[in-house]
């Protein structure tokens, strides 16, 4: 009989006498000792993710806010403004072909389709940059220069464009994962 066995034999009535210990009560203990400290909320995704969709979203902003700067620092508007014609605001052409390119990556997975859930943090990321795209065009009839309100515009395309793609490519990832675990033989 080896030691350990031997020592349970010997002490079975002192392990059977052991009151439980109240899980309620125990919690309690750890919740006070922790304070009033609230959990985290994770997002289960890459720190490389994170770490863009915040760059991407800082870097619009504050390119958006030196905008509305400039334009606040101008020199106010000739009195005579408003007997001028209305203009289209930016003289972009480039702009219908990054629409038919985003139309034509959202075709292509099925945008509408999609289980959001699945993606969360990709759809949070295209939802920041809607939300800061909304603000730039909120701000675009007071920005002074032109070229540079372009330029920002041309940027929000290309990275739509680049999280449609980054999108695309974690759906054909799922698939080739759920395809594979489908065929593995049991």
């Amino acid at each position: 009989m080896d030691f350990l066995e031997k020592r349970i034999k010997e002490h079975r009535d002192q392990f059977d006498e052991i009151d439980r210990v109240d899980e309620g009560l125990l919690w309690q203990n750890i919740q006070a000792d922790l304070g009033d400290t609230t959990p985290v909320k994770r997002m289960h995704s890459s720190r490389f993710l994170q770490i863009y969709a915040v760059a991407a979203t800082v870097a619009l902003l504050v390119m958006a806010s030196w905008f509305f700067y400039q334009n606040q620092n101008a020199e106010p508007a000739m009195a005579n403004t408003e007997e001028q014609t209305p203009q289209k605001f930016l003289d972009f052409p480039e702009e219908e072909n990054y629409q038919q390119l985003v139309a034509e990556k959202k075709e292509e997975i099925d945008f509408d389709e999609i289980n959001k859930s699945k993606y969360k943090d990709i759809f949070h990321e295209l939802e920041l940059l809607e939300d800061v795209h909304d603000e730039f065009k909120e701000d675009l009839p007071v920005l002074s220069d032109e070229e540079k309100a372009i330029q920002v515009l041309q940027k929000y395309y290309e990275r739509k464009i680049r999280i449609l793609d980054r999108l695309s490519k974690e759906i054909e990832k799922k698939s080739r994962n759920e395809k594979r675990i489908n065929e593995r033989p049991m």
